[in-house]
């Protein structure tokens, strides 16, 4: 089944694409049309370390987590819930090998786009360009964003941060992944969300 044939994602899809730039109708059919359907269960893996990275996954429900693997301790770097569009874009631009898993926290419904389909749709029309610089930099400043937060900001100032500007990490990510994407252990979390609530 492709988005095209499910109303509601399609439109959410049309929204996400709409943030960043405002496609011909034509020119965003095309592209929503490479998008299939697929149910992932928890636990699933998409992406492994080692592979090379061929999809990209808009999320229309659940939740996807990336992570790599240091010293045998996994390291979450990022989270994905609706209407994010999840990959290992390094990965799908170079062909290179991926450094990072992608696994299912949740059952989840995603519609994927596969790099063969989805490249000669986008390198089609200048349309497109613009949706994709925008698209990166947006990708860019968000994991700036949080790279400095890891400089400027103590544990528990990055604590009160994401309780304050993403509090559905605190209610859907587990709490040693998200210890680990705050950059401190579950046990000092522990401490700081007691100290904060």
């Amino acid at each position: 089944m492709k988005i095209s044939d499910t109303p509601l994602a399609l439109e959410r899809f049309r929204k996400k694409i709409g943030s960043f730039t405002q496609l011909p109708e034509m020119d965003f059919m095309r592209f929503a049309n490479v998008l299939h359907e697929r149910h992932i269960n928890k636990g699933e893996v998409l992406l492994k370390e080692g592979q090379v990275c061929r999809q990209f996954y808009f999320i229309f429900k659940g939740c996807i987590r990336g992570f790599s693997l240091e010293n045998g301790r996994e390291v979450n770097v990022k989270f994905y819930f609706e209407d994010d569009i999840a990959s290992n874009f390094e990965s799908f631009k170079t062909e290179q090998p991926s450094q990072f898993y992608l696994v299912a926290i949740e059952d989840s419904i995603v519609y994927f786009g596969i790099k063969t389909e989805a490249i000669p749709v986008l390198e089609s029309d200048s349309a497109f360009s613009v949706f994709a610089f925008r698209f990166f930099q947006d990708l860019y400043l968000k994991e700036e964003d949080h790279a400095n937060s890891f400089k400027l900001l103590s544990p528990e100032e990055r604590y009160r941060y994401l309780l304050t500007n993403q509090p559905h990490y605190l209610q859907r990510v587990p709490i040693s992944y998200l210890a680990s994407y705050l950059g401190m252990s579950r046990e000092t979390l522990t401490r700081i969300r007691k100290k904060v609530s």
